[in-house]
């Protein structure tokens, strides 16, 4: 049986922190009114912050326990016709707001409007940041799909917002990186439903991510990154702080290469890929929830399920570390290689 932390174990393990490798239920055809996350319908013509997309509200730790709600704001790119959308999902410690003088908005906003893609930036709650959340009585799972719920009540609103329901495509970063596992999961759609919402794809065309975690699991975490030895070690402490873990899921366990093919993906991190298993105490010396291993691991599982590298690809550098503008150049361009001609 594991044995309690002593001192030593616990301050070698500060680096393993709640955040490590680390939301379709039916919902209705609203968006939020002034003041409220109570769903109404979108009107022609809607853009700009706080429309809702759900009823549910949080206290967000990351954000000093500030209340937070399943809303989004939208930007639209002017057009006569349906425009391509580009869905962000921020990481911790932002909200969804981003100023038009900030570094994230020229670096994510800006090109996807002079390119044509409007663009909604979300909130959402986090499987593991927010694991102590539950989606509603009825509802209980953890809180893996706000992003599906929030891809589908866009759909729902094409005609409203002006976008092209078969060009939607997800960016994120760290904790928003919950958009590459939404991805790669089987369409949640219920096309029976009675529901408008349930009834859209929550699949999309690419993605695009920053410091991803392609897996929740610490089990998983440390089959492919621990040395054998301090690998049950390893998922004692993180099953210790993540009472969910059996919840978390994992985007490299869902590649799929099958009638429905799983998207695109590319992967940005800002540190040199290791490359080589690590121990317990080498790992606390690093960061393990924007591990750049996680890129390749990734990747690896998509040579694996389609026979080729052409699907996934990674880069690990430096060189991106704190520069938005250079973690994000040339994303607008990678989606729009895999836009999808008008019928």
């Amino acid at each position: 049986m594991m044995q309690p932390l002593n001192e030593s174990e616990n301050h070698k393990m500060r680096g393993l922190r709640a955040g490590l490798l680390g939301g379709a239920a039916a919902l209705v055809l609203f968006a939020a009114e002034a003041g409220a996350c109570t769903p109404t319908p979108l009107p022609m013509g809607a853009q700009g912050p706080d429309l809702c997309y759900g009823a549910q509200t949080w206290p967000e730790p990351t954000l000093g326990g500030r209340q937070l709600q399943q809303q989004f704001d939208f930007y639209r790119a002017p057009s006569t016709t349906p425009t391509p959308l580009i869905v962000w999902a921020h990481p911790n410690g932002m909200s969804k707001t981003l100023s038009d003088a900030s570094p994230m908005y020229q670096a994510l906003v800006a090109p996807a409007l002079r390119a044509g893609f409007s663009f909604a930036s979300l909130e959402f709650r986090h499987p593991v940041t927010n694991q102590d959340e539950a989606n509603s009585g009825t509802d209980p799972r953890v809180p893996h799909y706000d992003i599906a719920y929030a891809l589908q009540f866009i759909r729902a609103n094409a005609q409203a917002l002006n976008i092209d329901k078969r060009n939607v495509f997800l960016v994120g970063q760290s904790r928003g990186t919950l958009a590459v596992w939404t991805a790669l999961q089987d369409d949640m759609r219920d096309p029976d439903s009675a529901d408008p919402v349930a009834r859209q794809s929550t699949r999309v065309n690419a993605v695009y991510a920053v410091n991803a975690q392609t897996t929740y699991s610490g089990a998983e975490f440390a089959e492919l990154f621990i040395v054998p030895a301090d690998r049950p070690r390893f998922v004692y402490l993180f099953n210790r702080k993540n009472p969910k873990h059996a919840q978390f899921g994992s985007a490299i366990g869902s590649v799929n290469a099958g009638l429905k093919p799983d998207p695109p993906v590319r992967l940005i991190y800002d540190s040199p890929e290791v490359g080589r298993l690590l121990t317990l105490e080498e790992i606390a010396q690093r960061d393990p929830v924007h591990y750049p291993d996680f890129g390749p691991a990734l990747c690896q599982a998509y040579l694996q399920a389609f026979g080729n590298s052409a699907r996934c690809t990674f880069d690990a550098d430096s060189r991106y570390e704190g520069d938005p503008g250079a973690a994000f150049a040339g994303y607008v361009d990678f989606f729009k290689r895999h836009l999808r001609p008008s019928p």
